[in-house]
């Protein structure tokens, strides 16, 4: 008689299935190996395979009701078809390594999917128009958030860097990153280049683009020259547009309010996929 069958060990989430193909059954219940047979062992956690052991044929012994693995990948007691209970599972210190990386993936995808996960926006979060949004550079803490508002695009406008679980973020949410490593206006010596500005405007002035998040390091400065800028295209009056940035950058006016108010750069937005509200 020819055996082709498996034995699975359960432990928790993980089982471990050892197969046994084209191999010879004798009457008396022994196994005896030719050329073609093949033991395979398929490690499993929840149901996703982690990785097949192909085994050496010396493993087949019917005289105990153990099912040898090969050395430091995993300890298993088998406890044969009769529905013994002391069943156990050891994974080796690459599996548990690979392991532990799945659960923290596992833990930073709750952290921010949980439907019941408080929403915390980003620093000096607001509303600029329908699909544009303004804030500080955002962190962990507001994934649950930015989650919701569906990001296209993520406009950056400093010259930090994203730390890692960001960066993460916005790759599992197939959201764009635009960035312009700028400075502030600093007097006297440091200015915003306004070609810098009207790269930026065309971007967020593309409906293709929404819904967008713009931000800085605090969402104040220079956050708030580039929304002053957008505000003088959709024809603003000066006050307003400086009261607006009041609000968001606090006393440090005097330098920004006058790139606000020279800026004359041409800013080549598409007619064609221009924001309603433009």
């Amino acid at each position: 008689m020819e055996a082709s069958g498996h034995k699975r060990v359960s432990s928790e989430s993980i089982q471990i299935v050892t197969s046994i193909s084209d191999a010879i059954v004798q009457d008396d219940g022994n196994i005896t190996p030719r050329a073609a047979t093949v033991i395979t062992t398929g490690v499993f956690e929840n149901g996703v395979p982690l990785r097949p052991v192909q085994q050496d044929l010396s493993i087949l012994d019917n005289n105990n009701t153990h099912v040898p693995l090969l050395a430091n990948q995993f300890v298993i007691t088998d406890p044969g078809l009769d529905s013994r209970t002391n069943s156990q599972a050891t994974l080796s210190n690459s599996t548990s390594d690979q392991q532990q990386t799945q659960q923290q993936q596992r833990q930073r995808e709750l952290h921010y999917e949980n439907a019941n996960a408080v929403l915390v926006p980003p620093l000096n979060f607001a509303m600029v128009a329908p699909g544009v949004y303004r804030s500080g550079h955002p962190n962990k803490n507001n994934f649950p958030f930015m989650r919701k508002l569906g990001l296209k695009v993520i406009v950056q406008m400093s010259e930090e860097p994203y730390a890692p679980d960001l960066e993460e973020f916005l790759q599992r949410e197939n959201i764009r990153r635009i960035h312009y490593k700028i400075e502030g206006n600093k007097e006297p010596f440091i200015e915003i280049d306004e070609e810098v500005i009207s790269s930026a405007l065309v971007n967020i002035l593309d409906s293709r683009n929404h819904p967008l998040l713009i931000h800085c390091a605090k969402g104040k400065h220079r956050i708030g020259c580039l929304i002053g800028c957008l505000r003088k295209i959709q024809n603003w009056s000066m006050t307003s547009i400086f009261d607006e940035y009041r609000r968001f950058a606090g006393s440090k006016v005097l330098a920004d309010q006058e790139f606000i108010e020279i800026f004359s750069a041409k800013v080549p937005y598409s007619l064609e996929h221009k924001p309603v509200w433009l």
